[in-house]
């Protein structure tokens, strides 16, 4: 067929109104179950939420069955669109030998990092609301879904980390913590009563805050030799999560008996060039 034919082809398709009718046609169907798609997960996805906020039901699974809800209705919008413009996939997915293995090589990171979410929430190991340590990040857990977990930043920063990318997590907010009050004094300070100083500080939390205190308050002495001074260390077990506040509690006592007794706490600032 020459350029010409092709040309006058195209001139008669355009002017048939039976194909103008088959492209409203199908137009119209893609829209409809576009928006039915749409439809679905937007009445979906917040009965999931509810769902997941009721009592006694773990809030994490439901980011999980909202991304899997989302994934499935997507994909059955997009293979109904396809049959809509007679594409036949059959053939499709027999022919493109090449593509599928580009696709089976990208598929392999979704499903690495899938498994690895599926391992993560099932064995309970971070939930929803979570403080977690992802190597250097430390951050709130706000989201877990089928491929990703994001932690908020105590600057603000969200951060978005694959599942399959996780390979070491530390929970904050499980089981217990240990607020950790550390202070450098000047070699020329009278350690001693520094240690005891620390002692009463915590006496003084733990007496104030019963429900937090778990056990008694450890004076650890001086754990470590600096180039400024020498290190004292007062801790105390609380509840998870907890330790942060005690420690700012505990810090601020300890500098104000500091001061009443006139002990000095090392300023200097050490810089290695």
């Amino acid at each position: 067929m020459s350029g010409g034919d092709v040309l006058q082809q195209i001139a008669r398709d355009v002017g048939d109104p039976r194909a103008w009718a088959a492209v409203v046609e199908h137009t119209v169907a893609i829209l409809i179950i576009a928006v039915a798609a749409w439809s679905a997960i937007a009445a979906v996805s917040p009965a999931i939420r509810r769902a997941g906020r009721r009592p006694g039901r773990p809030v994490t699974f439901a980011p999980l069955a909202e991304s899997a809800v989302r994934y499935t209705i997507g994909f059955a919008a997009l293979i109904l669109m396809l049959q809509v413009v007679n594409v036949n996939l059959t053939a499709i997915l027999a022919s493109a030998g090449v593509v599928s293995l580009a696709l089976g090589f990208g598929a392999q990171y979704v499903i690495r990092d899938v498994l690895a979410g599926l391992f993560l929430i099932s064995e309970g190991v971070v939930q929803i609301g979570d403080v977690v340590r992802l190597d250097a990040d430390t951050g709130t857990v706000e989201r877990i879904t089928l491929r990703m977990i994001q932690i908020r930043k105590f600057n603000g920063e969200l951060l978005t980390v694959p599942n399959g990318a996780v390979t070491r997590i530390g929970n904050l907010s499980r089981g217990l913590g240990r607020a950790i009050v550390t202070v450098t004094l000047p070699y020329r300070a009278d350690v001693g009563r520094a240690l005891e100083i620390l002692a009463a500080a915590g006496r003084e939390w733990a007496a104030a805050h019963p429900d937090d205190a778990r056990g008694a308050p450890s004076v650890d002495g001086a754990v470590e030799f600096k180039d400024a001074g020498v290190a004292v260390q007062l801790s105390i077990l609380v509840p998870a999560g907890r330790q942060w506040g005690a420690e700012s509690a505990m810090r601020r006592r300890v500098l104000e008996l500091l001061a009443e007794q006139g002990i000095k706490i090392d300023t200097r600032v050490s810089v290695t060039i």
